[in-house]
């Protein structure tokens, strides 16, 4: 029997907004009126005459429909790139997978019945657009501080300042963005070389070093330097953002995708905006989204989705960052994906809501719940015991796109769909450390690693995964060493958890109250080394700023102090 499976488009902003055709579909908003997916059944094979036309397969029953049924093409969907992997039962499945694309006037639902009909086809998909997780910008000025990274009280950031004192981003680790582009031209993602070469975003120096208009690397993606940009919608897309041709250029019209690179790996130690979660790692720019015509409101298509998951597999990515609602229409390209050792990290969602998507239910795909400046449960995000992890998901300070300006910006914004490339980051900053581990190996460290928050939401026990993301203890060894492994001793002492010490060597002041939480451990008067301690002939002195308390004990207990 043959399985019918619905691709989706995504919408990015709450899109109320209908594209095409009325869906079917629970939940979905649209349907696209002129594309079906058709996955030929195995062991058959086309044979096409380009004397016939693009609309011939070769495959008399396939070809029979077509004329029964106009087409504009049918042609495979990945192209090229199938020719890369590796696998044999993977490159199989992609050379059987085709985009069919209707003629004006042909009827959708009669086309996808009479392909369903035949024994040669395995699978036929409508593309459909479907409403996914939201982001919006909140009006607050003052939130310019990216606290999930270093929070300004105790508790509730991702730990990152001790992280790096373990380990900065390699530039061999590539996360992928797939999403609305990347404004790969932002002073903090593109860097000051005049090819955008030397910043945050990965090159494919094959093709940057190759012969413009030859595919030198042979990927069925010509001139692909920096990524690739699949969007082709004609004039459903909004005037002027790059919609009538896929091409080589993924650049952001929304913003959206900025906004998740920002919270991933934008160039850090510049002098410039804002730090990243994994400074050095790279971001793979891929465009699968569009602004919609007479609408605000961005979507992501699952064709294009699908297409881009298999090119960053076979060209490199390690981390794939899936800010987007989902369904089970993507199944076989996860399983490419992780044959191939990536890992995919997804938002839960905006709903706050028990639903998952169908990413978020995918053995060994990570989905990321939001948690606010108090390790509370962001109001907005959804739950379950499908969540594998938490991180912050409120008022992120990241990079941005001015759509209707064209400038590159910087902007507070907040939603799972930035909960899930802090994840994103957190994971290359791991695999950073040891590039030999697995993605199943990576996933285990980081949800080891996380701070149990179900105190802080007593009604969601066990519904927010392993707890929110830690960075310092997946890369640390629970000894906070001031000020070998930390900048300032606030931060060495705002970072420690139940059963870690803070080693001090030397005295320090404290510009801002440090809080201790019970079961933290301060012990001062350190040798260099950090090996043996001289309290009498070494002490450490710690000094507050003026007419302030230095520390406080925050839930303190008996396993709780500062001993001399």
């Amino acid at each position: 029997m043959k399985s019918v499976i619905v691709t989706l488009v995504v919408v990015l902003l709450a899109a109320e907004t209908v594209l095409a055709q009325p869906s079917g579909h629970p939940g979905a908003a649209g349907r696209v009126p002129d594309r079906l997916l058709v996955t030929l059944a195995p062991g058959v094979t086309p044979s096409p005459d380009k004397a016939a036309g693009p609309d011939q397969l070769g495959i008399p029953a396939l070809d029979a429909v077509a004329r029964r049924h106009p087409l504009r093409e049918i042609a495979p969907l990945y192209g090229g790139l199938k020719a890369k992997v590796v696998d044999k039962a993977d490159r199989d499945l992609l050379e059987r997978r085709f985009a069919v694309d209707l003629a004006p006037g042909t009827d959708l639902d009669a086309a996808k019945a009479a392909y369903e009909a035949l024994p040669e086809v395995a699978q036929v998909h409508y593309v459909e657009i479907y409403k996914v997780t939201e982001a919006y910008l909140p009006n607050d000025p003052g939130l310019s501080s990216q606290w999930h990274l270093r929070a300004a009280s105790y508790g509730a950031d991702i730990r990152a300042v001790g992280a790096w004192g373990h380990a900065l981003g390699d530039s061999n680790v590539v996360v992928a963005v797939i999403d609305t582009g990347v404004d790969w031209n932002h002073p903090d993602l593109g860097g000051t070389h005049p090819d955008r070469v030397t910043g945050a975003i990965w090159t494919n120096w094959t093709e940057y070093n190759g012969t413009p208009g030859v595919d030198d690397d042979g990927n069925g993606y010509m001139d692909d330097i920096r990524g690739w940009d699949w969007v082709d919608v004609g004039d459903q897309g909004f005037p002027l953002q790059d919609d009538t041709t896929a091409d080589n250029d993924p650049s952001d019209y929304a913003g959206h995708g900025t906004n998740c690179s920002g919270c991933i790996a934008p160039i850090t130690d510049n002098g410039v905006g804002v730090a990243a979660a994994a400074p050095g790692v790279r971001i793979m720019a891929l465009r699968v989204g569009f602004i919609p015509f007479e609408s605000s409101q961005a979507v992501v298509r699952m064709d294009y989705c699908a297409q881009a998951m298999v090119y960053a597999a076979l060209n490199g990515a390690d981390i794939i960052n899936a800010s987007w609602g989902n369904d089970f229409s993507l199944s076989n390209e996860v399983t490419i994906c992780q044959n191939n050792g990536v890992l995919i990290v997804t938002s839960a969602g905006n709903d706050n809501d028990d639903l998952p998507d169908y990413l978020s239910t995918r053995d060994g795909v990570l989905s990321v719940a939001a948690t606010d400046q108090s390790d509370g449960k962001a109001d907005f995000s959804d739950f379950g015991d499908w969540i594998d992890l938490c991180a912050p998901g409120v008022a992120i300070y990241t990079t941005g796109f001015d759509g209707s300006a064209g400038t590159s910006t910087y902007a507070s914004v907040q939603g799972t769909s930035f909960s899930s490339p802090i994840v994103a980051g957190g994971a290359a900053l791991i695999w950073s450390t040891n590039p030999s581990l697995t993605y199943a190996q990576v996933s285990t460290i980081l949800l080891d690693a996380c701070d149990n928050i179900d105190a802080e939401n007593p009604a969601f026990v066990g519904r927010l995964g392993a707890g929110r993301l830690n960075l310092l203890r997946a890369l640390g060894d629970g000894m906070h060493r001031y000020p070998e492994e930390f900048p300032t001793l606030y931060d060495a002492m705002n970072s420690a958890a139940d059963g870690d010490t803070v080693g001090v060597l030397g005295g320090a002041v404290l510009s801002d109250i440090a809080s201790i939480p019970d079961g933290v451990k301060v012990f001062g008067g350190y040798s260099a080394d950090y090996l043996s301690r001289d309290t009498w002939g070494n002490p450490s002195v710690i000094q507050s700023a003026a007419f302030a308390p230095a520390v406080s004990f925050f839930g303190a207990g008996p396993t709780t102090g500062i001993p001399s």
